[in-house]
């Protein structure tokens, strides 16, 4: 049975302790497993104390990581989970630091799906962009709908994108063309894209009955 040969409180993380073992083993714990367990040197681990030590040392660490990744920048669940697996924690442990994210509501799908939307539709993307955009971020398919409510009209968004382009350029054929191409790369329809040349068409083609 493993022998706790003294705990140091770490130097690099708050709230982090380093307990080391007879066995030359070290547990990296939090200040819960210091007290629930009553860590000290000298204390045996009996029994399963152990493994149980070992669980929840690994489940305070992935809570930890995870906590500072969703600190830096919003993440879907499903992102999260995947980003700390890559990190190295074990797939138990980083879905419930992803639960327990979630019920304290600093992950919320539902609310990142519209914080995805609301970006991209003011940076000038289109339904297709945006939705490829929430498929790559792992953004569960059941928020997608609602949250693209609050986009402009495809129409209104594609127009307001030509009028920054084409403000102080000369409106032909192949200045057209290449507009109508980035609009599609941004994830606009056809449909809408021949919409929204339509005025500068006119323009061109008065242009040349002139």
């Amino acid at each position: 049975m493993p022998r706790i040969d003294r705990v140091e409180p770490s130097k690099h993380v708050k709230g982090r302790y380093l307990v080391f073992l007879d066995t030359g083993a070290m547990l990296k714990v939090g200040q819960g497993e210091l007290l629930d367990f009553g860590l000290r040197p000298g204390l045996v681990l009996e029994g399963n104390d152990f493994d149980r030590l070992l669980s929840s040392s690994l489940d305070t660490q992935a809570k930890a990581r995870a906590a500072r990744m969703i600190g830096a920048r919003p993440l879907s669940k499903t992102e999260l989970v995947s980003r700390l697996v890559k990190k190295g924690e074990g797939e138990a442990q980083a879905q419930k630091a992803a639960d327990w994210l979630e019920e304290l509501g600093a992950v919320n799908d539902a609310e990142y799906a519209r914080t995805i939307v609301r970006h991209y539709d003011h940076m000038g993307y289109g339904p297709q962009k945006i939705r490829e955009e929430l498929y790559r971020r792992k953004v569960p398919r059941e928020y997608w709908e609602e949250a693209m409510e609050e986009m402009r009209p495809g129409l209104e968004a594609a127009e307001a994108f030509l009028a920054g382009k084409l403000r102080y350029r000369e409106v032909t054929e192949k200045e057209l063309q290449r507009q109508m191409n980035a609009l599609r790369r941004r994830g606009f329809g056809w449909d809408v894209i021949r919409e929204a040349i339509r005025p500068y068409e006119r323009q061109l083609n008065s242009c040349c009955d002139d």
